[in-house]
Parts: structure tokens; C-alpha cells; sequence
């Protein structure tokens, strides 16, 4: 035997002993063999969560907040109520007061990131039961309609002047406080 028939002997035994074991010889670091990340992939679907409804608070529970709203109506939160799901949507439930006196509680849902509101339930007393909206669906929250304060809602207090959600904290702080967070860039009274 010579010696490169013992070389090549000695190195397909190494070749197959290392093969055998499962280690490579050498790593592969080529970029275009690694997983990519395509700049255009779809994105995730966004789910809702299921809810349940909360148990109907006492009116008082409820505590007035401002709005910019002209309509004459006054305008309150249970902030116990308030609901930070894990989907993104802050739930809270909310009372509004007719200037004649006429109350309407509803359960809201309200995405920061859309701009989005959706009413799940209502309910005509205090002494009654939430009654499930039966078309319930998410829909755009404009500040030039009567539903204004939805606008005030989600500007003003549940996101924080972008499309993220306030902390737990510091939307509870705002609405015990009652008056509207100071979006950037804004200047002037009432706020």
C-alpha cells in the first residue's frame, strides 16, 4: 500500500465516522440557505377574542368624563369596567345622559389601531339586563357625527395620540381624573 492510498484510506474512514456520528465537517453559513423574511409577506389576520359580558354596575359606579361633544348629552364610564383584551381592543362600559335625563348604558369595544368601535350590548336601566347588539360589528369612529365622544374616546383617552393603547394605568388615571389627555402639539384651554 502506498502512502496516498493510506491517506485516502484514513480519510474516507474519517469522512464516514463523522458522517455516521451526524456532525458536518463544516458549518453552512450561505445567507441564501437561511429562512427569509420577505418585506411583502401577508401579515397575520387579526382575531377578536371572545368576551363575556360584565355584570351591570350601579349608576354610581359610573364616573362623568369630558368630551368635545356639543350635543348636550353628558358622558360617564364604570371605569372598573375597563377591559384590556389580548387582542388589542380596550372594552370599557359607558353611560350617556340625555339633557332631558334619558340614560342609555352600552358595552363597547374601541382598536386603537383602526379606529374602530363596536357596540357588544346596551341596556335601558340600571335594575335591567345588557341586551347583546344583534348586528354587532366593528365600524369606523369619525369625530363629525353626534357619536363624537367615540372620537374623544379613542383620541383623547384609550390611545395615546398614535395607534397604541395607553397602559392600563395611566387610562384609568385619566378617566378618575375626567378630563381629556393632551394629544402633541395641541395648545389651548380645556384640556
Amino acid at each position: 500500500m502506498t502512502i496516498l492510498n493510506c491517506i485516502g484510506f484514513v480519510f474516507v474512514f474519517v469522512s464516514l465516522a463523522v458522517a455516521i456520528k451526524g456532525e458536518p465537517l463544516a458549518q453552512d453559513n450561505d445567507p441564501r440557505n437561511s429562512p427569509r423574511a420577505y418585506k411583502y409577506e401577508t401579515p397575520d389576520v387579526w382575531r377578536e377574542s371572545p368576551i363575556d359580558l360584565p355584570v351591570l354596575s350601579p349608576r354610581s359606579s359610573f364616573s362623568q368624563y369630558q368630551t368635545r361633544s356639543q350635543t348636550g348629552f353628558t358622558f360617564y364610564i364604570d371605569i372598573s369596567s375597563i377591559e384590556f383584551g389580548g387582542d388589542g381592543v380596550v372594552r370599557m362600559s359607558l353611560l350617556a345622559i340625555s339633557p332631558k335625563g334619558s340614560e342609555n348604558i352600552t358595552y363597547e369595544g374601541f382598536r386603537c389601531e383602526t379606529r374602530e368601535n363596536k357596540l357588544y350590548a346596551s341596556s335601558w336601566a340600571f335594575d335591567a339586563k345588557w341586551m347583546p347588539a344583534k348586528r354587532a360589528k366593528w365600524r369606523s369612529v369619525s369625530p363629525k357625527t353626534p357619536n363624537s365622544y367615540r372620537s374623544d374616546l379613542l383620541e383623547y383617552y384609550i390611545c395615546d395620540g398614535t395607534l397604541s393603547i395607553l397602559d392600563e394605568r395611566r387610562l384609568r388615571a385619566l378617566f378618575k381624573k375626567g378630563k381629556m389627555n393632551k394629544p402633541q402639539g395641541i395648545k389651548g384651554k380645556g384640556f
